[in-house]
């Protein structure tokens, strides 16, 4: 039986036949899974909760929002923090993991894993305690601390804009991150194998079989972006191709200075693009919660940040599979209207 969130959006559980079809990609939740319609978002059952109490979570003015699909946006959380809190690489907060610096709030919905109890990384909770003592970790640990913590606060997510409240985008400015979705799937297949949770063991062609098919969890990956791009003219918000990012970070950088109104010199820029390159953000240690990985897995997938480039694709595409990607990538790209660039 379905029901309906405060959003509107309608609330259908995947059937017992359908989690049993795969269950290293659907089996992963003591609580099921269900699709939130029309758009048919896959999630973990626990969602309906807090995307109920996201309707009325409190955005700020100042606050800056992240949305991405999953493993697209760290980059750019790592770009923004340092932009709003430490352009002149001057704040000890920085040393602090990322994760904890920019709550990612759609992270709640995850800690229903069946591989690992109880997700909450001590990291989070008393990170929350700090903050503001006495909380219920189950009203969601990354929202409240992202509802706690001074600002300007740069908030990451994988919802999409559109399950966020309605006066959203009229409040608070978001980033939006698309990334083609050739290298999207690889690192996400990646990380699927390295985090705990998931420990994926089936092959790369079946996950982008799934991923093609719209059955991995917070996906699926068409809807997501379109949600976007049909807003893209919306003066509070800026969709970066991470693509861009790579091919010219300092035209990018000048882009965000101005959505944001930051104001940042041309030095502080050239700052925000040292202190967020990769080489980086890897040798400050990776922001990850490590009690949740499978410490080989991710080293030899290469690390939580593992390469951000474009065009690893190339490195694990069939030519079969590379030839259904690509008219699946057209079909969607010509209805959007939009173009990717596919690296070198």
């Amino acid at each position: 039986m379905s029901k309906q969130l405060a959003s509107g959006h309608e609330v259908v559980p995947m059937s017992e036949e359908w989690m049993a079809e795969k269950p290293e990609t659907r089996q992963l939740f003591n609580k099921g899974m269900v699709r939130i319609m029309p758009e048919g978002w896959l999630y973990p059952s626990t969602a309906t909760f807090f995307l109920d109490k996201l309707q009325h979570f409190k955005f700020r003015p100042d606050d800056v929002v992240v949305v991405t699909h999953p493993k697209t946006g760290t980059w750019t959380q790592e770009i923004l923090w340092t932009m709003l809190h430490n352009p002149n690489l001057d704040n000890p907060d920085a040393n602090e993991t990322l994760l904890l610096r920019s709550p990612d709030i759609s992270q709640d919905m995850l800690h229903d894993g069946k591989a690992i109890p109880d997700m909450r990384p001590e990291l989070f909770t008393n990170k929350l305690d700090k903050l503001c003592p006495g909380r219920n970790h189950e009203d969601g640990v990354l929202l409240q601390i992202a509802e706690v913590m001074q600002g300007p606060c740069v908030i990451k997510s994988h919802y999409p804009i559109t399950l966020f409240p309605p006066n959203f985008l009229d409040t608070t400015k978001v980033v939006y991150v698309a990334r083609n979705p050739k290298d999207t799937v690889v690192s996400y297949y990646h990380f699927c194998r390295s985090l705990k949770m998931f420990s994926y063991q089936g092959t790369f062609e079946n996950f982008v079989e799934e991923f093609i098919n719209e059955n991995l969890v917070v996906g699926p990956y068409w809807p997501h972006l379109a949600d976007a791009w049909r807003r893209r003219d919306h003066p509070y918000l800026l969709i970066v191709f991470y693509e861009d990012l790579q091919a010219d970070i300092m035209a990018e950088l000048h882009k965000i200075n101005k959505f944001l109104g930051t104001n940042l010199t041309q030095k502080q820029l050239e700052n925000v693009a040292k202190q967020a390159a990769f080489p980086s953000m890897k040798s400050r240690g990776e922001p990850l919660y490590k009690e949740s990985f499978n410490k080989e897995v991710l080293e030899k997938s290469g690390g939580y940040i593992r390469k951000g480039v474009s065009g690893d694709w190339k490195n694990h595409l069939s030519p079969e599979l590379n030839q259904k990607m690509d008219q699946w990538i057209q079909k969607h790209t010509a209805e959007l209207g939009l173009t990717f660039k596919w690296g070198n």
